[in-house]
């Protein structure tokens, strides 16, 4: 029996796909109950059981479990979100969990309600300005609020593949609500019925709104100061439009979102303070609980989990002496976070990160092998450069697909703009964590502050000159479903061709 195979190297990742295809199936068909799910599950786990000696009956049968589970799973998360919504305006008890977002005549806003005997509600809240009172203001996260309102379904006002809705549920909101000026006031709330997580996510966002007016008070420019709290808080509310679409167009928009980058910087940051050469369960505890605080206090949005989960796995194979980079720790983390919310499988950064690294995984060793090794270490430099364009154009034809499904754009320059900008994504990281010490030294703060600002400001520069060159991007791209699977599996055709033909030949001298 052939033992080589990426299915016996990687078993992992067969489960991972057949789960990820039983949320899938069970997200887009409704026909099927809950009890349809787990009795289809029971089944197909007792016929595996029963054929242990037939090893591919048994293996079709267990893959056909772990389809049914993830369609289980799916079905489970969704009738936990879609709760009857009560009729008419009602009057509740909420939690601000959001910081308050200033945006045209309304104050967005995240609220869990505190009402009836189940789960908190979490709902997506606009809150009308108070223009003469300007009680909005005092708005911040954690606070005790009882409102008057009508909640409503989420609509789509998006005129493209992403889903608005979908948007929401996936991040766990069951309803959207319009709140008058007049119709809610703060009160003194318990947080009992908060789950642990929830009270300490509270405390997180708390803290980063401390952290955040912190930051005001360094006087930044306001673009400075948008970009360095998207950075290093995750706090994307308060970049412009045109701010973001200047980083979209130039390619470098991933490092505005919270991602396998920014934690993989935290990581070493953590491991060079807590040692390089010191080995041990200890040393990697301590670098992993700080992952996952820095995890909880940005927000614990889906590309940021999914690249704290794999840190863990990494230094968990670390330990075991494992390997720690492989298909096997990237499908793990898709089966962890599938297991807790099937539903981010339908979560915008969780496809783009997973497709990014899942590129880089399968092509980089490959792609590496063009250059000869020993000629790359008589050259160091042009090592890092072959380096940044190899894990560049991977992560590119991993996400470019996705890329010009929602949002229809191609940016042409991507690889010139990963040149300059990840280095300054990196100092910038490494600038924030300096604040936080230089807080603690007298007179040391503000420069550490312009240092900061004139990093951020040379990454924006640059970004800017990106995004205005001839043919920067490629606008106005439109497919469907159908057409961005058939552009991966032409990929993943195409790559299986090469590696049967051309990538067992030996590197080019």
């Amino acid at each position: 029996m052939r033992t080589n195979g990426p299915i016996q190297l990687f078993p992992l990742l067969r489960i991972a796909a057949f789960m990820a295809l039983g949320c899938f199936v069970g997200h887009e068909v409704g026909g099927m109950p809950l009890e349809g799910w787990m009795g289809m599950l029971v089944l197909s786990l007792a016929a595996a059981l029963a054929s242990r000696k037939l090893a591919v009956v048994q293996g079709a049968l267990i893959c056909l479990a772990v389809f049914c589970l993830g369609g289980f799973l799916m079905k489970k998360q969704e009738a936990a979100l879609l709760q009857p919504l009560p009729k008419g305006e009602v009057t509740y008890r909420a939690v601000v969990a959001s910081q308050p977002v200033e945006h045209g005549k309304v104050v967005r806003v995240d609220l869990w309600t505190l009402e009836g005997d189940g789960m908190p509600r979490k709902v997506k809240a606009a809150v009308l300005k108070d223009t003469i009172h300007k009680r909005h203001e005092r708005l911040n996260v954690g606070d005790g609020i009882i409102v008057t309102s009508r909640m409503q379904p989420p609509e789509d006002f998006y005129h493209s593949n992403f889903s608005y809705p979908l948007y929401l549920r996936c991040h766990g909101f069951t309803a959207t609500t319009l709140v008058m000026p007049d119709e809610w006031r703060k009160v003194s709330l318990s947080l009992e019925r908060l789950s642990y997580l929830d009270r300490t996510i509270l405390a997180a966002m708390r803290f980063r709104q401390a952290t955040l007016r912190h930051y005001l008070a360094l006087g930044l420019d306001d673009e400075e100061m948008a970009v360095a709290v998207a950075m290093a808080l995750g706090d994307k509310s308060r970049l412009t439009n045109d701010l973001r679409d200047v980083y979209s167009i130039s390619g470098a928009s991933h490092v505005l979102a919270l991602s396998g980058l920014h934690l993989g910087i935290i990581y070493v940051l953590l491991s060079l303070l807590v040692g390089v050469g010191r080995r041990g369960v200890l040393r990697e505890m301590v670098v992993i609980l700080g992952i996952w605080s820095y995890a909880v206090f940005t927000g614990l949005s889906p590309s940021v989990v999914r690249a704290a989960v794999m840190l863990t796995i990494y230094a968990a194979a670390g330990l075991l002496r494992r390997d720690r980079m492989s298909l096997n720790a990237l499908a793990l983390t898709a089966i962890v976070m599938m297991a807790v919310n099937p539903l981010c499988l339908y979560d915008v950064g969780f496809q783009m990160s997973f497709m990014a690294v899942l590129a880089i995984l399968v092509y980089y060793k490959p792609a590496c092998r063009l250059v000869s090794a020993e000629w790359l270490q008589r050259h160091p430099v042009m090592k890092w450069v072959w380096a940044m364009v190899v894990v560049s154009c991977c992560a590119q034809l991993g996400t470019a697909p996705l890329t010009a499904y929602y949002f229809g754009r191609f940016s042409v320059y991507f690889l010139l703009t990963n040149f300059f900008v990840i280095p300054l994504a990196t100092l910038v990281l490494y600038l924030t964590a300096a604040m936080l010490v230089s807080a603690l030294v007298p007179g040391l703060l503000p420069w550490t502050a312009k240092a900061l600002a004139a990093v951020v400001g040379v990454q924006t520069a640059l970004v800017k000159w990106v995004s205005g060159l001839p043919g920067s991007s490629v606008e106005g791209l439109a497919m469907g479903r159908l057409q961005l699977l058939l552009i991966y599996v032409a990929i993943a055709a195409l790559s299986f061709v090469a590696w049967k033909f051309v990538g067992r030949r030996p590197p080019v001298n």
